[in-house]
C-alpha cells in the first residue's frame, strides 16, 4: 500500500506539473492549484493545505517556526506529505486581466535571489519530512518538490561556497547539511542532518515560452 501510495502521488503531481499552460504567479498559487488537482483525481481520501502540527511534538526539531505542510494527502488510514518550494526569477509576460488585454509586459513573478537560501530551505523541507515520518506511525513517506525557473538551482555551485553542503545538482548528496564558515547567515539557520543521502533528478518544463526545471524528492520510512 505504501509503495502504491507513494507512485500514484508522483504520478498526480508529474500529471500536473506537465499539463502547466500558465505561469504560477507564487508559492501560494502552487500549492492552491497543485491541491485542487489532487482533489480532482478523486485519489485521496483527504486534501489538507496548511496541515498543522506542533512542532514540540517532534524529536530534533531546531527551528523555532511554527509547522505548517503545505499538503497532506490521506488514503484510508495512511497519510503521504507534499512540500512545495517555487523560487524564481523575473518573468514578464503580455497577458489580460478581467477579459481585457494589457498593452504593455506585466512583471507577474519576481525576482526572489538568495539561492543560498532557497536551497536551505528545501533541505529543511525534507528534514521536516523525515521528522514527522519519525513521528507519526501512519505517516508512510513525503515529497519535497522544487519548482523554478532559476537555472543556478540546479548547478553545483564552488566548492568553497557557504551553501556548497546545500548544493540540489543532479545527483547524491550527503546527509550533512552544514555551511561552511560561521555568519550571521549561518546562526539563524543552523545547521542539521538528514537521515541519508538522497538523489536529485532534475526534469524541464515549459510554460508559455518560459523554461522551467523541477525536481521531485521523495522521503521514506
Amino acid at each position: 500500500m505504501k509503495i502504491r501510495f507513494k507512485n500514484l502521488v508522483t504520478k498526480d503531481i508529474v500529471s500536473f506539473l506537465s499539463g502547466l499552460n500558465e505561469i504560477l504567479f507564487n508559492e501560494r498559487d502552487f500549492q492552491i492549484r497543485l491541491a485542487t488537482h489532487l482533489l480532482a483525481t478523486r485519489h485521496y481520501d483527504d486534501v489538507d493545505v496548511e496541515y498543522y502540527v506542533p512542532h514540540t511534538t517532534l524529536l530534533d526539531y531546531i527551528w523555532q517556526n511554527e509547522l505548517r505542510l503545505d499538503i497532506v494527502l490521506r488514503r484510508g488510514a495512511e497519510y503521504y506529505i507534499v512540500e512545495l518550494k517555487y523560487k524564481t526569477k523575473t518573468i514578464k509576460v503580455e497577458t489580460s486581466r478581467f477579459g481585457e488585454y494589457l498593452s504593455e509586459k506585466v512583471e507577474i513573478v519576481k525576482n526572489q535571489g538568495a539561492q543560498d537560501l532557497g536551497r536551505y530551505d528545501f533541505w529543511k523541507d525534507v528534514r521536516r519530512i523525515e521528522l514527522v515520518c519519525n513521528r507519526f506511525a501512519t505517516v508512510v513517506g513525503g515529497a519535497a518538490v522544487f519548482l523554478t525557473n532559476d537555472m543556478s538551482y540546479t548547478k553545483e555551485t564552488r566548492p568553497t561556497s557557504n551553501c556548497h553542503r546545500f548544493d540540489m545538482n543532479e545527483g547524491w548528496h550527503e546527509a550533512d547539511k552544514s555551511w561552511l564558515r560561521h555568519t550571521n547567515l549561518s546562526q539563524a539557520h543552523p545547521n542539521f542532518q538528514i537521515k541519508r543521502a538522497y538523489h536529485i533528478r532534475w526534469n524541464d518544463l515549459t510554460v508559455e515560452a518560459t523554461p522551467f526545471a523541477y525536481c521531485l524528492l521523495h522521503v521514506e520510512k
